[in-house]
């Protein structure tokens, strides 16, 4: 699950309301999925963390009680931002490049046709070691910050953060990602790159120098 799933409640669940029981913050989980918002939006009007969300709703899907709620095209681009392929007749979707392209590359693109501000290439993070340690929390914040939206913002956080190796988030010991007051401080430079490289691909925006702390 990646948050962006939408799901509603089905059939079984309203021939079993009455019978099931569950606490009263699942219960507000369970209630808030009207296929329509999608996971990570649900569970930010549930008041329950994403973290906490995900096995709840493995739970509710076993269970027959939600099944995901099929979205047209339009529906998956307004809510992704990812281009439409179809309108350029492009038979897949371009690759999303991860890693900055050779210094040779670079030069031509701008020679040959420089980037308007839909097809802006991904900001290319400093070869350098980042300085000091990186505040979680800064990260989350400045990502938030770029969409006008609360929720949308929040949304966007799960996408950055879903491309950051997880073997790198565990050796620091992070296992979620708190969207207010996360005190977590971020000291291996590995880690600092492939969150730096995250926001870069896919917020198109480098990270500012706010987000570190005093080394």
């Amino acid at each position: 699950m990646t948050g962006t799933e939408i799901y509603k409640r089905t059939a079984i669940y309203e021939n079993e309301a009455r019978s099931i029981r569950l606490r009263a913050p699942q219960w507000k989980l369970l209630l808030a999925f009207d296929g329509q918002r999608t996971l990570a939006e649900v569970a930010l009007s549930a008041d329950v963390s994403f973290a906490e969300a995900l096995p709840l709703t493995e739970r509710f899907l076993e269970q027959g009680w939600i099944e995901e709620q099929p979205i047209t095209l339009d529906q998956y681009l307004k809510r992704t931002g990812a281009p439409d392929v179809t309108a350029i007749g492009a038979t897949v979707p371009p690759a999303v490049i991860l890693h900055a392209p050779r210094q040779e590359t670079a030069a031509v693109t701008v020679a040959v046709a420089p980037p308007s501000a839909e097809t802006a290439p991904v900001p290319v993070v400093p070869a350098q070691t980042l300085r000091g340690p990186m505040r979680l929390s800064a990260v989350v914040d400045y990502i938030t910050s770029l969409v006008g939206n609360t929720a949308l913002g929040q949304l966007l956080v799960y996408r950055v953060f879903l491309r950051v190796p997880p073997e790198l988030l565990q050796a620091e010991e992070i296992v979620s990602v708190h969207l207010v007051n996360d005190s977590s401080l971020i000291r291996g430079e590995a880690l600092q790159r492939a969150i730096a490289q995250a926001v870069a691909a896919v917020a198109r925006r480098p990270l500012p120098d706010g987000v570190f702390a005093p080394a």
